[in-house]
């Protein structure tokens, strides 16, 4: 039985998001036995590093005119190396172990992280970035932190994302209400997926632990990228972050993608 951590990397003209998967696998290595990683990428964001143990070039990049770089994602079942697997997105952090989730997780084929928490660990259902999902009925669910286990169940979730994310333009004028996306989201089309799939939410796993952190402005309470730098001032000690004063012990999901270079300028140790 082999568990790793998975997620896609693919640079735009505004983020290189290899160089954030290299700090998303480092700090997976620093805090967790179970470390194993692996970055898929299109064949013009290839790269090499000693934290990263499988690097996947897709085949066929399905965004490669896209801006916004989505429709490769339900890509994540077929190309995964790992029998089970926690797929996240490159600007992510990891605070504390989580060694003891798979214990959990491995019970099940596919668990979701329902909602999110801000930095004071409220859990936040309603958020203004989630209009779509109120007005479409749509589970409150996040892409960027879903385990899935090689089965049946999880292969026809990713043959349906693939379904949605092919017809794209039928369905965010056909099928969903008010969806001006340009885009296949990937939170949209999961989302979408499962309540096909799951209409009652029989099968929606809510455990409290499996959340991360959302940095997104509106979900802390805050007014734009700047208060991060005046206000909430995130900062290492050693081998801890700390955001507005409070450490984090769960998977920090930034928004500011300048995020690791302002931590690696603002290191601290114990005296």
């Amino acid at each position: 039985m082999s568990k790793g951590f998975l997620w896609f990397a693919q640079n735009n003209n505004f983020t290189d998001y290899t160089k954030l998967s290299v700090q998303l696998a480092r700090s997976i290595k620093k805090h967790n036995d179970e470390n194993k990683t692996c970055v898929i990428v299109d064949q013009k964001s290839v790269f090499e590093s000693e934290f990263v143990d499988h690097v996947v070039v897709m085949k066929q990049d399905s965004s490669d005119l896209h801006a916004q770089k989505f429709s490769n994602e339900h890509k994540a079942f077929s190309l995964t190396p790992f029998t089970h697997t926690i797929k996240l997105e490159a600007d992510m952090l990891f605070t504390s172990n989580t060694d003891w989730w798979w214990n959990y997780l491995c019970k099940h084929d596919m668990v979701f992280s329902v909602d999110c928490k801000n930095y004071h660990d409220e859990t936040i259902k309603n958020t203004p970035y989630r209009r779509l999902f109120e007005q479409n009925h749509l589970p409150n669910i996040y892409n960027g932190l879903t385990y899935f286990r090689k089965s049946q169940y999880a292969m026809d979730f990713f043959n349906l994302c693939k379904q949605i994310s092919q017809n794209w333009e039928y369905v965010s004028k056909e099928i969903l209400i008010n969806c001006h996306d340009e885009y296949p989201s990937t939170d949209v089309v999961y989302a979408l997926a499962s309540r096909i799939m799951d209409p009652l939410n029989l099968n929606l796993i809510d455990y409290p632990w499996f959340k991360f952190l959302h940095g997104k402005p509106a979900i802390n309470k805050l007014s734009g990228d700047k208060e991060y730098e005046n206000y909430l001032y995130p900062i290492k000690l050693e081998d801890r972050i700390y955001l507005g004063g409070k450490r984090l012990h769960r998977i920090w999901h930034y928004y500011d993608k300048r995020t690791t270079e302002v931590l690696d300028g603002r290191v601290f140790k114990s005296i």
